[in-house]
């Protein structure tokens, strides 16, 4: 299982502006790398996703979802403001 860290280091290696990657391609999040990111519940995610305050997930099939990894470094970059008062 993936700590906190090692998302978070995977996400800004990958979200490096300088990286040809970025422009080639945009990784994908499961959830669980998602909540380990943006500090919510599930409920509270899906809840944000509903009403817009969230990305939209990728679907990838008719079960899996994903979200886009520079849509969740925009949603952090926006940074409290984007997160619910718990």
């Amino acid at each position: 299982m993936q700590t906190q860290d090692d998302v978070l280091l995977h996400l800004s290696a990958a979200l490096a502006l300088d990286s040809p990657m970025q422009t080639q391609l945009d990784h994908l999040l499961r959830l669980p790398a998602v909540l380990t990111i943006v500090p919510v519940s599930r409920a509270t995610w899906y809840a944000g996703v509903k009403s817009g305050r969230y990305p939209k997930p990728i679907s990838l099939g008719p079960r899996c979802v994903a979200w886009r990894a520079s849509d969740i470094q925009q949603l952090v970059s926006q940074g409290a403001s984007a997160l619910p008062a718990e």
